[in-house]
């Protein structure tokens, strides 16, 4: 059996498309409208009560949500895809702690940039409430600035799961031209991993290139 996932492309969905694309694991893939709200619809909130994207069905049947989660138990169904250094390896602490750190510091940011209100009295200025989302957001991508390597990917041992969050949480909200002089470590990891030869189907899937005028 191969696993499922539910998803819509240019979504978080992406990192755990990726991972499966590294680890060569077949997929069904259920693409969710949430422009049209499916992803609050019976059928799918029987799959994820919060109505969030991604799930992931396992060959074994078993769901799962939680995009950091996921990764670390891809990782452990596939070890030999090397999402996350090994057990005892010296960095593996290392990279769980900033896995979980951008799942949890960053990636909920990305909500409440995009619909302040839901988050807010009605009469909070839209408008301030994201600006003062993003200038948090900037602050806290610069601090894993510091903290990547300098060469291609995250860990200076090498790819793993980090590079996939990096590569799908900094497309969104806090702008690209900011990136590329604020964060150029950053970028220049985006840009390698979504290049990789197994995650460029998937990064084409999500993300295609602008039609020509």
């Amino acid at each position: 059996m191969a696993y499922t996932l539910w998803g819509e492309p240019g979504s978080g969905s992406f990192m755990v498309e990726a991972a499966l694309a590294e680890a060569r694991q077949p997929v069904e893939l259920i693409d969710l409208d949430l422009e049209e709200n499916e992803q609050r619809a019976a059928d799918y909130m029987a799959v994820n009560p919060t109505g969030k994207v991604p799930a992931l069905r396992f060959p074994d049947g078993a769901l799962m949500t939680q995009s950091g989660a996921i990764l670390i138990a891809l990782d452990e169904a596939h070890p030999e895809a090397g999402l996350l250094p090994r057990h005892g390896a010296a960095d593996r602490r290392t990279a769980l702690r900033w896995l979980v750190h951008l799942v949890a510091e960053l990636y909920p940011l990305v909500e409440i940039s995009d619909y302040p209100l839901r988050f807010a009295p009605p009469e909070t200025s839209e408008v301030g409430m994201r600006s003062l989302v993003r200038t948090r957001m900037r602050e806290r991508w610069r601090l894993v600035e510091r903290e990547s390597a300098d060469g291609p990917t995250f860990l200076a041992s090498g790819f793993s799961s980090i590079d996939l969050v990096v590569t799908i949480l900094t497309r969104w909200a806090i702008g690209a031209e900011w990136l590329a002089k604020e964060c150029p470590k950053l970028d220049r990891i985006a840009r390698n991993t979504a290049n990789r030869p197994a995650v460029m189907p998937v990064a084409m899937r999500h993300f295609p290139p602008n039609p020509a005028p």
